[in-house]
């Protein structure tokens, strides 16, 4: 990740994640609540399940959320948003296209929930962004 200042966009801050977790790379996309920032996990050389989200003021703080903890499956996610309380993970190919969404609290950062979108129809799977309708 990395940050620029208005006044000094010439000299950017840059925030290796790998040297918290060397798994941590291999993004497909990222949002923010204003406090934090949060990188989708999609291949660092295999699908992975590790949501790392950092500090947006001090660009230093980095936490980890490994989904595949809760459900091995939840890895390989494309895309990323937040209802301002959850943040969402879209699912897209943790080996094969899958169809479990991951939903995770923002402000504690463990409680993940998942819905299953192929108990609804098999066919909904491996899906590339998402979004929130602002309310």
């Amino acid at each position: 990740a990395a940050s620029a200042g208005q006044q000094e966009f010439d000299s950017p801050e840059i925030l290796d994640l790998t040297l918290t977790d060397p798994d941590l790379k291999g993004f497909g996309g990222g949002f923010t609540d204003g406090v934090y920032g949060y990188v989708v996990p999609t291949n660092n050389g295999a699908p992975f399940g590790k949501v790392a989200r950092f500090g947006v003021q001090d660009f230093k703080t980095v936490e980890i959320l490994d989904l595949a903890e809760t459900d091995a499956d939840l890895k390989g996610f494309f895309g990323g948003f937040t209802d301002g309380v959850y943040g969402y993970l879209v699912p897209y190919y943790n080996g094969a296209r899958f169809g479990k969404v991951a939903r995770f609290g923002m402000q504690d950062f463990d409680a993940v929930e998942i819905l299953d979108l192929t108990l609804t129809d098999p066919d909904l799977k491996g899906f590339v962004g998402g979004f929130t309708d602002g309310v």
